[in-house]
């Protein structure tokens, strides 16, 4: 899973995408000409490990990841045309999309717009996402209907006809504003779109980038909040500048900065977790003296999706799952003492996963 960072000029994503990192990627370096984004696997913070490995004191701790994309440019359609499409296909392959929208001054950074109106840039950059997929389903219906025009299949059931119904459906909820994700259309249907890879479908986040300080955000993302009130949406803010340059610091160094500025947790803790959940993850764990492990799966998944997560080879030999919520297994002290308390439960091949479960996966060789 891969979420593509994006927005308008100046807006500060490859200083988020150094925060949510830690990496050190030179700012403002990007171009028209430039074509490769940068990259980055972020560890997801998440108590529930770190209360795992108190335990079990193995020797080796394996948080969950998220990969990040921070995509080099806009869609800005008043940019330059061909990099503006390069830049759509290149988001055209992530998995959710994380908008950052500027709402930080910087004198020595103009804005390209030439002032700071974090909600402007907001509806700008949500009407050239609509855009985008509106002409590419226009594109696909004049296609369609000269096919089944041609091929006298509009009367009969096929995908064609059931593609065209789909796009019609889409067409409608576009020209009024409403993103595909919100749409309703089953798993089924979206299969036969996915080679489309529509903008609007995919999970939105907006991050509000606030730069050195977190004032005036609340209000700026319950603002955020009315324009997007629609599924697979999240809105949250970052004092980028502030985080990145935490970031670059020794945990201890930090921690006293943090101290210093009244901070109790980085905000970088927040967006990932729910970066996390917006692409619909859950993590569940296995646990040793060799090793605590944090485990990613798609929420649904079955036991044996989780073994296949683990290894194909559980998968194939699937006998059942021994399963404990984590909460649980650190009340009972361990988890023989879970054993012994009647605690550790045992589910087959069809038990749903829950968010949290610790799993040991019994198998045929």
């Amino acid at each position: 899973m891969e979420i593509g960072i994006m927005g308008l000029a100046s807006a500060g994503k490859t200083t988020v995408f150094n925060a949510l990192a830690r990496a050190k990627v030179e700012v403002a370096t990007y171009s028209v000409g430039v074509a490769e984004p940068h990259r980055a696997v972020v560890h997801v913070p998440d108590r529930r490990l770190e209360r795992l490995a108190e335990l079990f004191q193995p020797k080796k701790t394996t948080p969950a990841e998220v990969r990040y994309v921070d995509v080099a440019g806009s869609i800005d359609a008043g940019g330059d045309g061909g990099h503006s499409a390069q830049v759509t296909a290149q988001l055209r392959n992530v998995d959710a999309l994380f908008l950052v929208v500027r709402a930080f001054v910087n004198d020595a950074v103009p804005h390209p717009r030439g002032s700071i109106d974090p909600i402007r840039d907001l509806n700008e950059l949500l009407e050239d996402l609509v855009l985008n997929d509106l002409t590419v389903v226009e594109k696909r219906l004049d296609r369609l209907e000269k096919d089944l025009r041609f091929t006298a299949k509009a009367s009969g059931p096929n995908d064609q006809v059931r593609e065209r119904e789909l796009l019609r459906e889409i067409k409608t909820g576009l020209d009024s504003g409403r993103p595909i994700r919100d749409l309703g259309i089953d798993a089924a249907d979206l299969k036969l779109l996915r080679s489309y890879a529509f903008l609007t479908a995919k999970p939105l986040m907006v991050l509000i980038n606030t730069g050195d300080s977190m004032a005036g955000a609340a209000e700026l993302e319950a603002k955020a909040r009315e324009l997007q009130p629609y599924a697979q949406t999240e809105v949250t803010s970052l004092a980028g500048k502030l985080e990145m340059e935490l970031a670059e610091l020794e945990p201890d160094e930090a921690q006293e900065f943090m101290t210093d500025l009244g901070i109790e947790e980085l905000g970088l803790s927040r967006v990932i977790q729910l970066s996390y959940r917006l692409i619909e993850l859950i993590s569940f764990f296995t646990v040793g003296p060799d090793e605590c492990k944090a485990w990613t799966i798609k929420n649904g998944s079955t036991a044996v999706d989780a073994a296949g997560a683990i290894h194909s080879d559980l998968a194939r030999g699937f006998i059942r799952a021994e399963v404990i919520g984590w909460e649980p297994l650190l009340q009972a002290g361990g988890w023989n003492e879970a054993k012994r308390q009647g605690a550790i439960r045992s589910e087959g091949k069809t038990y749903l996963v829950q968010d949290g479960d610790v799993l040991n996966i019994l198998f045929s060789v």
